[in-house]
């Protein structure tokens, strides 16, 4: 079937929609023979290879998030003062929030599973966590 249109035979608004039709047909063609492909490792074998159900399976047990702790030539948590350093703690916690992909509860969900070490807070405040910037911020007790 040929979509091809001539322009003694259709004018005006319906030529532009066979137009689109014949673009829209050509497009989802084009991606209907891109897809097809699939997505494949080249040069595998099956032998070192986890079927689907297994790798699920093995996912389903381990479902604590990844998460690498700071490496050891990261930045301190502390800057040379000796009060904390809130855009490392906040980089550690834009971390925390990709390796988890969720926000967390509170400071304290944070702390509690983050795998840093976190710097007291001055006397008479407390780390607390803005929900409207995700920041966490020094308060008042």
């Amino acid at each position: 079937m040929s979509l091809r249109v001539s322009a003694k035979h259709v004018s005006g608004p319906r030529r532009r929609a066979a137009r689109l039709m014949f673009y829209g047909a050509a497009s989802l063609s084009l991606l209907v023979a891109l897809f097809s492909t699939g997505c494949r490792k080249a040069g595998s074998s099956a032998s070192n290879n986890i079927s689907g159900a297994e790798s699920n399976a093995a996912a389903a047990q381990t479902h604590e998030p990844v998460y690498s702790p700071t490496p050891a030539n990261a930045a301190p948590l502390v800057t040379p003062n000796g009060e904390p350093d809130l855009a490392e703690l906040n980089r550690s916690l834009l971390r925390w929030v990709m390796a988890n992909r969720r926000k967390p509860a509170s400071f304290e969900d944070f702390a509690a599973t983050a795998k840093v070490t976190i710097p007291p807070p001055p006397a008479g405040k407390k780390y607390a966590l803005n929900p409207s910037t995700m920041h966490i911020v020094l308060s008042d007790k």
